[in-house]
């Protein structure tokens, strides 16, 4: 007798399962909560995670291929990893065209592909905005800071059970009452696209979940500039004035948990509670912009770029996005604890590279009244085109921009050349260091959430205090007070 086909394929990112026990806790936690509910004959074959490792262009394993084919739900977990890998994009296709096939046979497609926020994405990638998937039905703290951070903290315990359950059960609903056939053959990686390929045409919107609201009004994102290859990085200047990069110190405040950090919402967004003399700002959200907004530029390069100038690489990665500069005693990269941060203000954010047009990129910002955040690796800060791109920046000597300089007292090698460093950065932001309010240094990790909530707390008083404050035709005046005597 043939096992039933599992009732769940994770697709997920090998960098995703690195950082911890996080991924392999929830998969074995889901496991035996879809079992018990939906009585499947094996605790092994309810659910499939792949665990072995793939060289790049290696093809799916005989037993994975098998899963795809045969699962009757897709859990996707979902962070920025995901979206750049190769074999999740695969995944995803095949999984979609199953769905799709279903739809050309005159059946209801079922919303069996289901979306787990990992780490929240804002704004999330354009294939994934297409589904039209309701997360508040999994728990809000979920919903706003997702799946990892539910399993990091124990305090986190009662809703991460809720959202299990309330995830175990659509899985049940969905495979039992929305079957999907397997495929006829197991599907052959070489013959199918990449989802997620620069290439990929986008696919059809997903249908509604069955509780039906309002679809999400998704703002287009401002165009990504493409990263600096390693092909045009130089080595570092010679000489340069000697000066120090001063850090700014000031009163300390702990990220809270904010709203609306998470992706995939079907529901209208809860309108954010007015502050006085933020009428602008409310004004420039509503068409994309505004002080709530925040573009991180990163001027760090990838661990074969910076290879050329020195020789600790476990801080870097494959790209840009990749750096970990508090490694080993924190391993997650600075790109997702600042993205954090700013969703515990309730602020949006994006991620980009330093680039040679940054001064487009500044223009904008300065016109939508948005904050531009500098997180600046002082190595990278040394090579061309980084350093050439960070003088543009400072020319400009743009009031409501800041820089972060992560300094880990832990890596030998920065210690050791750091008088150099300063030197070459005090040289390139020579502005900055003139004004002296903008520019910190953040030597550990837990340093770094106090010390970007001030910056961006510093920068958004800046915006309130130098724009013209509109008021909206809806608006009614307000009458002036007067002094009645005795």
């Amino acid at each position: 007798m043939m096992t039933p086909p599992p009732y769940f394929f994770l697709s997920y990112a090998r960098a995703d399962n690195t950082d911890g026990p996080y991924l392999e806790t929830f998969f074995t936690d889901l496991r035996h909560e879809v079992r018990t509910r939906g009585g499947h004959p094996s605790l092994d074959e309810v659910g499939f995670l792949d665990t072995a490792s793939i060289q790049p262009g290696e093809a799916w394993s005989d037993e994975l291929a098998n899963a795809l084919g045969r699962c009757r739900t897709f859990v996707a977990i979902c962070s920025r990893s995901f979206f750049t890998s190769e074999y999740c994009g695969r995944e995803w296709q095949v999984f979609t065209d199953r769905l799709r096939e279903r739809a050309l046979a005159g059946a209801v497609r079922p919303p069996a592909l289901l979306p787990v926020i990992w780490t929240p994405l804002r704004p999330p990638p354009t294939i994934l905005a297409h589904l039209q998937y309701n997360h508040d039905d999994l728990g809000r703290c979920y919903a706003q800071n997702g799946l990892r951070y539910l399993l990091q903290l124990k305090r986190n315990h009662d809703e991460y059970q809720e959202f299990l359950v309330a995830l175990a059960e659509r899985i049940v609903h969905l495979a039992e009452n929305s079957p999907l056939p397997p495929m006829a053959q197991a599907p052959d990686f070489h013959a199918v696209r990449n989802a997620f390929g620069p290439t990929a045409p986008p696919d059809p919107p997903e249908p509604p979940a069955p509780p039906t609201s309002p679809a999400p009004r998704t703002p287009p994102a401002p165009p990504v500039p493409p990263s600096v290859s390693p092909a045009q990085t130089a080595a570092p200047p010679d000489g340069g004035v000697a000066r120090n990069i001063h850090r700014i110190a000031g009163p300390a405040a702990q990220p809270q948990p904010g709203p609306d950090f998470w992706l995939g919402r079907s529901r209208e967004p809860q309108a954010a509670p007015q502050t006085p003399g933020a009428e602008e700002a409310t004004m420039a959200d509503s068409e994309g912009g505004g002080p709530k907004r925040v573009t991180f530029v990163f001027a760090v390069t990838s661990a074969r770029a910076i290879s050329a100038l020195r020789q600790q690489l476990d801080y870097y990665g494959s790209d840009f996005d990749d750096w970990t500069p508090y490694h080993p005693n924190f391993r997650q990269r600075v790109c997702i604890s600042a993205q954090a941060v700013a969703a515990s203000q309730e602020m949006s954010s994006s991620v980009v590279p330093l680039h040679a047009g940054i001064s487009e990129l500044l223009e904008r910002s300065r016109e939508r009244n948005e904050v531009v955040i500098f997180i600046i690796d002082v190595w990278t800060a040394t090579l061309e085109p980084f350093r050439t791109a960070l003088i543009e920046y400072d020319r400009r000597n743009e009031p409501t921009t800041g820089v972060l300089v992560p300094w880990n007292p832990d890596d030998v090698e920065t210690a050791e050349n750091a008088t150099e460093l300063r030197a070459a950065l005090a040289e390139a932001l020579s502005n900055n260091m003139l004004r002296r309010d903008n520019l910190m240094d953040v030597s550990s990790y837990d340093e770094f959430g106090p010390t970007l909530i001030q910056l961006l707390t510093d920068l958004q008083a800046r915006i309130f205090s130098s724009r013209p404050s509109f008021r909206t035709r809806n608006t009614q005046s307000r009458r002036r007070p007067f002094l009645q005597g005795p």
